[in-house]
C-alpha cells in the first residue's frame, strides 16, 4: 500500500478502474490516495470520445470543479462562480482565470492510467 502511495510522486501512473463507464459529455471525480494527508482529487470527463483529467481545485478561488454533466456537453464547471474549463487543456472559458491544472491520462482497456 505505502509501496502504491510512494509511486503518485515518482511519476508513475495510478489505474483507475472502470473508466470506460464514464459516458460522453459527462465527467466523474476520483479521490487519488488520502485527500486529507495530501492526496488528490481530480475530475476525469469525458468529450470527443477521449478521456482528460483536471485537478478537482479551481484555480479561481479554490472551489471544487463538479462531477456529473458537463457545461455544454464540453466543459468542467466550478459551481462556486460557474467559471468553465475545457478538460483537455485547462483553459479558462470566457473568463479571466488561471488555468486549471491537468493530468496526463491513457486509457487501456476498460480503465486508464493518470500520471499525477
Amino acid at each position: 500500500m505505502l509501496g502504491a502511495f510512494l509511486d503518485l510522486f515518482r511519476g508513475r501512473p495510478v489505474v483507475i478502474q472502470g473508466t470506460a463507464k464514464i459516458q460522453e459529455g459527462q465527467s466523474k471525480k476520483v479521490d487519488i490516495g488520502d485527500v486529507l494527508a495530501g492526496g488528490k482529487q481530480i475530475v476525469l470527463c469525458r468529450v470527443g470520445g477521449e478521456l482528460s483529467a483536471l485537478d478537482a481545485l479551481c484555480p479561481h478561488e479554490g472551489g471544487r470543479i463538479s462531477d456529473g454533466p458537463l457545461w455544454q456537453g464540453k466543459f468542467a464547471m466550478c459551481p462556486l462562480h460557474n467559471y468553465q474549463f475545457d478538460p483537455k487543456t485547462g483553459k479558462a472559458i470566457g473568463r479571466v482565470c488561471k488555468d486549471a491544472k491537468t493530468y496526463r491520462v491513457r486509457e487501456r482497456g476498460g480503465d486508464c492510467e493518470v500520471w499525477v
